[in-house]
């Protein structure tokens, strides 16, 4: 399967922590959180009753090629549906929410996928009592599949794909205000393939068409709810280590994610050893560290300004950048 990724912010981070701990002799220790990554598209944070409802066309009948790619594009729906469920039930916004997942079968035949009439949505919303409707509008797949045969210079050898372009449509209905939100549509080619020395085939070597659907699905409701809702990612973060006794006792409090005690000991270093100003700095800057870990932005930030104001620390200047971007990011949760 092809995909194309590109170097998220956090890796960057991380690879300027890599190449602070080779490049100084300063050491420190790495720590794992979490920060809040903003949605790209805007729905309102007043809702109280979510539903996700996958809309499904039949297939014509007698024609089996018009049920089979409905039967196709209902499994791909189905799981779109339920994993963007369970995906937003993981932010915070949606946390602790009961989020039903509700099919609906579609019977309008212009080729333009038209949002619902108001009227269709509150029908859609009355059984939940929902003022938020999450509507796949729309899924449509096309599967194409192929192979040849060829001589690997030992004997004969086979090779063969399954490719599926992906085609889903999603809106947001915000029932209180009647705004249609967060329109988008999700493309995406998946491709499988495989070389064997038996004739390669869908089911055997490569997925199953359904199974391959379902994967499709599960792309689609992943990728938007990541795009409607803020998501937790992981991100890396240093603080210093090395020093007198209370340096050291903050160090063991911090790796148990006891913060409040690693400031005090923070906190003592700065009082007791306010003569020695590399020292000084450190410990400013892991006052910053807990200061962020506390949700403390604004405090985080003027802590890295004494420790810059006591001695040049080479790790202020990138973890400064960090903190501003967070606090850009903070404005559009």
């Amino acid at each position: 399967m092809f995909c194309k990724h590109s170097l998220s912010k956090s890796a960057i981070f991380l690879s300027i922590i890599i190449a602070l701990t080779f490049s100084s002799c300063v050491q420190f220790k790495v720590i794992n959180i979490q920060t809040l990554k903003p949605a790209d598209l805007t729905i309102p944070k007043d809702f109280i009753q979510p539903l996700v409802v996958v809309g499904t066309y039949k297939g014509i009948e007698g024609v089996p090629e018009s049920l089979a790619q409905a039967s196709l594009d209902s499994t791909a729906a189905a799981e779109a549906g339920l994993v963007l469920a369970e995906t937003l039930s993981q932010s915070p916004w949606f946390e602790g929410l009961d989020i039903p997942v509700k099919q609906h079968y579609r019977d309008d035949s212009s080729k333009l996928i038209i949002p619902y009439s108001w009227q269709k949505v509150e029908e859609l919303a009355l059984e939940t009592n929902a003022d938020l409707l999450i509507s796949l509008e729309y899924i449509k797949l096309t599967p194409k599949t192929s192979g040849y045969s060829f001589w690997d210079g030992a004997m004969q050898a086979y090779y063969g794909y399954l490719s599926m372009n992906v085609y889903a449509y999603w809106r947001v209905y915000d029932l209180y205000r009647k705004e249609v939100l967060a329109e988008h549509l999700f493309r995406d080619t998946l491709l499988w393939e495989q070389t064997d020395y038996y004739r390669v085939s869908v089911g055997d070597q490569l997925p199953g068409f359904f199974s391959s659907a379902s994967y499709c699905g599960f792309l689609a409701g992943e990728d938007y709810a990541k795009k409607i809702a803020p998501s937790w990612m992981d991100e890396q973060r240093v603080y210093f280590i090395k020093g007198p006794k209370p340096m050291k006792l903050a160090a063991e409090f911090a790796q148990k994610n006891q913060w409040l005690d690693a400031a005090a000991q923070w906190q003592a270093t700065l009082q007791k050893y306010n003569g020695r100003p590399q020292l000084v700095a450190k410990a400013a800057f892991n006052m910053a560290v807990a200061n962020e870990i506390s949700g403390n932005f604004e405090v985080a930030l003027d802590w890295l300004n004494k420790s810059e104001a006591s001695y040049y620390l080479p790790e202020v200047k990138w973890y400064r950048k960090i903190l501003e971007h967070r606090l850009k990011l903070l404005e559009r949760l």
